[in-house]
């Protein structure tokens, strides 16, 4: 295959032209520091207040809310660790968090926290009054996911906030997979943190953010200078930031139809491949997903051959997360959905990006039909 079709999006999306433009911009004529006083500095200033007007926006924040991070993965380290890092800290959480939460969560256990895990029905959701009764007893912090990254399934966030709220205990979101998927609006939404990437945005990698809301403290995770406000030291990553802002405010100007278009692409798509190939089902809610996401499961197929025979024919996909995706194991996240190993084992994930068409899709059923069908007879021939 002469051409890649990219459908790993929730991995990592491809930055945009503006995107590009806006990161070479500050490693040019805005290279200058940020804290210097100098007119380079006061250049870089601008540039990374207008960035941070444009992310802020997007993720329903005033400006002085937001802290820029490496990424969510520093910023749901930050949260847990500043707040839980001690014996009697209790945390709650779910079984399918992001591997960041995960093993955050198994490393404060280890110095005395404790950690309840709530679990998920096969839809993917958590189970609000499993939730409710644990708030019924003294809770440092709640820590869930507002869409999962294999799945695509959204959780019912505003409820899990609103019951916080009710208790006084603070709530952080893993929003990750959420801005620029869906409205987000972290001031409306109640919740005490919300962490997200760039990059899954078309932004650039290695940038991303945590909004705190006013009013709640949260310790340093690193010490240093006056940086972020004085939260978060060390001199700003200003071209991931000025990339970070482009990405923000050409996604905030398009939200709306960027969500139907992904919708109707990830359906057809969807659709088309179930009609084609038989015995293929979509893991987690139908309904209540994010746009751009399916993660379907391959009866009969080594989901592992399937990624890779599709990798040799052009197609970018992948099992699970990206950070979990090298590990020769089924996907934490399918088995807590209560799928068998064999069955996490026969599921892959196809997310989808502005930057993909339905020509695409349609290419990808067909080659995945031809594939699916090797993949089978070299099964039953084995057997």
């Amino acid at each position: 295959m002469s051409r890649e079709i990219y459908l790993d999006n929730n991995a990592t999306t491809q930055p945009t032209a503006e995107v590009m433009a806006a990161v070479a911009n500050a490693m040019s004529s805005s290279f200058g520091n940020p804290s210097s006083s100098h007119r380079s500095g006061a250049r870089a200033r601008h540039v990374l207040r207008t960035s941070r007007e444009a992310v802020a926006e997007l993720i329903g924040a005033s400006p002085d809310a937001l802290f820029f991070t490496s990424g969510a993965t520093e910023a749901n380290n930050w949260v847990l660790q500043r707040l839980c890092m001690q014996p009697g800290a209790r945390l709650i959480t779910t079984e399918i968090e992001h591997s960041s939460i995960k093993s955050s969560s198994e490393m404060l256990e280890n110095v005395g926290a404790a950690v309840f895990r709530l679990p998920t029905d096969k839809s993917g959701h958590i189970d609000l009054q499993q939730l409710a009764d644990l708030l019924k007893a003294p809770v440092t912090l709640v820590s869930a996911q507002w869409v999962n990254n294999e799945t695509g399934v959204i959780q019912p966030v505003e409820e899990i906030a609103r019951l916080c709220r009710d208790r006084g205990v603070l709530f952080h979101t893993d929003a990750s997979q959420a801005v620029g998927k869906l409205v987000v609006d972290a001031e409306k939404l109640g919740c005490d943190f919300l962490s997200f990437s760039a990059h899954k945005f078309h932004g650039p990698q290695g940038v991303g953010g945590l909004f705190v809301r006013q009013g709640v403290q949260l310790p340093p995770f690193v010490f240093g200078g006056g940086q972020e406000f004085g939260w978060r030291p060390g001199t700003e990553n200003l071209p991931g930031i000025a990339g970070a802002g482009a990405a923000a405010a050409t996604r905030r100007n398009s939200l709306t139809q960027t969500v139907c278009e992904l919708a109707q692409l990830r359906d057809a798509f969807e659709q088309c491949l179930l009609r084609q190939i038989p015995d293929v089902y979509v893991n987690g809610e139908r309904a209540n997903r994010i746009c751009n996401t399916t993660n379907l499961r391959f009866e009969g197929v080594d989901g592992e051959a399937l990624v890779a025979r599709l990798d040799q024919r052009g197609i970018r996909c992948s099992q699970s997360s990206a950070c979990m995706n090298r590990r020769p194991e089924p996907s934490y996240v399918l088995r807590a959905m209560g799928l068998s190993e064999s069955e996490a084992y026969a599921s892959v994930r196809f997310s989808f990006s502005v930057l993909n068409s339905h020509e695409e899709a349609e290419v990808v059923v067909e080659i995945l039909a031809e594939e699916v069908a090797k993949l089978r007879r070299f099964s039953m021939n084995f057997c």
